[in-house]
């Protein structure tokens, strides 16, 4: 069994069913490549992208080093893919937030991270919040202003004592709108800032929808 990834790989002699474990300090290397082989033949591989952006996670791929985690999804700053929230927002944050994970679902997916502040300083959530109750915040805000619903993933990443909220939203392949009160507004994402999307963009993403049959 070997693992391969861009600046090295390890490898590991396979007798059996059971767990193998790789030492890895610096955590999962982005893109790693895990291959199963007997001599020059390949018996099965798994590809181990790193935990980004929003895209459907493998769950077969366990992760037990948060801290690397959490690092590879701010090494590129705010961008496209990434938004990031020092608290749960209120006021007009909120519909903020809501538009961006509008403009995430409607394109090519994302993650809002909340605990982690606009210069990428990872200050956790407020000390003494009750975690839980912070995600069924969002998870209602998403609920009730998202139409419809896009598929995402809320999840807690502890990180050197502090505590980070990821909303992982996946590309729906369609648009969804940020619905305030009775009016359905569009977004998308141009670079770190979230605009209104354009008739155009609107046409296409309906276009791009999979059609539903009734009978």
């Amino acid at each position: 069994m070997e693992l391969s990834w861009a600046a090295g790989n390890e490898r590991q002699s396979v007798d059996g069913a059971g767990v193998y474990r790789f030492e890895l300090p610096h955590g999962l290397a982005h893109d790693s490549l895990l291959m199963l082989r007997c001599d020059d033949r390949w018996l099965d591989w798994r590809h181990c992208p790193a935990p980004a952006y929003g895209h459907t996670r493998d769950a077969s791929v366990v992760w037990e080093e948060p801290g690397p985690e959490l690092e590879l999804l701010l090494a590129n700053g705010e961008g496209k893919y990434l938004e990031c929230k020092q608290e749960v927002p209120e006021g007009d944050s909120r519909k903020k937030m809501l538009k961006t994970i509008a403009a995430f679902a409607s394109q090519d997916g994302g993650t809002v991270l909340i605990g982690v502040r606009d210069d990428l300083q990872i200050v956790g959530l407020p000390e003494g919040a009750n975690v839980d109750k912070q995600v069924l915040q969002v998870v209602g805000m998403i609920r009730d202003n998202q139409e419809p619903v896009p598929s995402y993933e809320p999840r807690v990443i502890e990180h050197d004592g502090k505590t980070v909220i990821a909303i992982e939203v996946s590309g729906g392949g369609r648009m969804y709108a940020y619905r305030d009160g009775k009016r359905a507004e569009f977004y998308v994402r141009v670079g770190p800032n979230t605009v209104p999307a354009r008739h155009h963009e609107i046409a296409a993403g309906f276009w791009q929808a999979p059609a539903v049959t009734t009978r």
